[in-house]
C-alpha cells in the first residue's frame, strides 16, 4: 500500500456515533471493518495499537482519534519537531477534559509522574495526555510503517 493511499483511509477511519449524542462518542467505519476492504489493514493497525495501549475502551477513541489526525496532518513520520509540536496542539488544556484521564485510567496519570515529575494534579494529568497521545502515534506510526511499500 502507498502512503498516500493509507492516509486517505487513516483520516477517515473514525466516524462519529451519534451526531445527538453529548459527548461525541467516535467509533471505526464499519466498512473499513470488513476484511475484504483495502482499508482493512489501517482498521487493524489502529485497532491493535489501541488494543494494545491498555486504555479503557472510550479513552482509547479519545487518544487515537487525535493520534490519526497528527499522522495525517505531518507529512515526515521522521521529523520529531513536528510530530512533538502537534502533540502538544491536540494535548487538552481545559481542567475538565484533563481530568477525565482520572476516572479510568489514572495508571497513565502515575506513569507521566515517573517519566516527568509531580507538579499539580492538573500539570500531572496534561503530560498524561501529552505521553499517551505520544506512544499511540509511535505505535501506530510503526503498524503502518510495516504496511506502507516505499518504492
Amino acid at each position: 500500500m502507498k502512503k498516500e493511499e493509507a492516509l486517505k483511509y487513516l483520516g477517515s477511519l473514525f466516524v462519529v456515533r451519534d451526531e445527538k449524542e453529548e459527548p461525541k462518542v467516535l467509533c471505526f467505519r464499519s466498512e473499513y471493518m470488513n476484511k475484504e476492504n483495502p482499508a482493512y489493514p489501517i482498521y487493524e493497525a489502529v485497532s491493535d495499537a489501541m488494543y494494545d495501549s491498555w486504555l479503557t475502551h472510550s479513552f482509547s477513541y479519545q487518544i487515537a482519534s487525535p493520534a490519526v489526525d497528527i499522522l495525517t496532518e505531518v507529512e515526515d513520520w521522521e521529523d520529531e519537531d513536528a510530530l512533538r509540536e502537534q502533540i502538544d496542539s491536540y494535548t487538552p488544556i481545559y481542567n475538565g477534559e484533563i481530568t477525565e484521564i482520572y476516572s479510568d485510567n489514572s495508571w497513565a496519570v502515575d506513569e507521566a509522574r515517573q517519566e516527568f515529575g509531580s507538579q499539580d494534579s492538573i500539570q500531572d494529568a496534561q503530560m498524561a495526555w501529552y505521553q499517551q497521545i505520544e506512544q499511540m502515534v509511535s505505535a501506530i506510526k510503526s503498524k503502518l510503517e510495516d504496511l506502507i511499500d516505499e518504492d
